[in-house]
């Protein structure tokens, strides 16, 4: 997402139960993502597909081929997934339109050459980056600990945040 151009590379993949992994190099996701997990069965009568995009610090090729053993061996996780009601899939489900929003916030601004990669965007580029890794720990808090709080709240204050940014003149 950090360009105009999509890349997306196949890293590795592999066969697990029943199952092709396929980890890749993706620029398509959303701010903080840049590895994706595709999971479908091989057995062609079999009708699912699991993507997953992974953020942060969540980027460690270990926790990502973790994943996909679990989605290839375990049955109602893998429902769960499918069903948009695993832990992981709600928070991206919130995570991605609001980070993929304060993108277009800054990709919009008149203040700056973001998305353009040069060194004066770098810095809006950071503070993006910063926004939207809060934004996902507090979207990950707030549906794995069941917090009070609402996305749209916090995402409300991510932008608030990124437009002061822009007002101080960051370019």
């Amino acid at each position: 997402m950090w360009g105009t151009t999509h890349v997306r590379e196949t890293i590795e993949e592999r066969m697990i139960n029943g199952c092709t992994a396929t980890l890749a190099f993706d620029t398509g996701g959303p701010v903080g993502s840049e590895h994706l997990v595709i999971v479908k069965p091989i057995d062609t009568e079999a009708d699912w597909l699991i993507n997953r995009w992974f953020y942060f610090d969540e980027q460690v090729e270990a926790y990502m081929w973790k994943f996909a053993e679990k989605v290839c061996t375990n049955e109602e996780y893998r429902r769960h997934s499918l069903e948009e009601t695993a832990d992981w899939k709600r928070v991206a489900n919130l995570y991605e339109p609001l980070a993929r929003r304060l993108y277009q916030e800054l990709a919009n601004s008149v203040q700056g050459d973001f998305p353009i990669m040069n060194d004066s965007s770098q810095g809006d580029s950071e503070t993006l980056e910063t926004l939207c890794e809060e934004l996902f720990r507090e979207i990950k808090a707030i549906v794995r600990q069941e917090k009070n709080k609402h996305p749209e709240a916090v995402y409300e204050a991510k932008k608030a945040r990124l437009q002061q940014w822009l007002g101080n003149g960051s370019t």
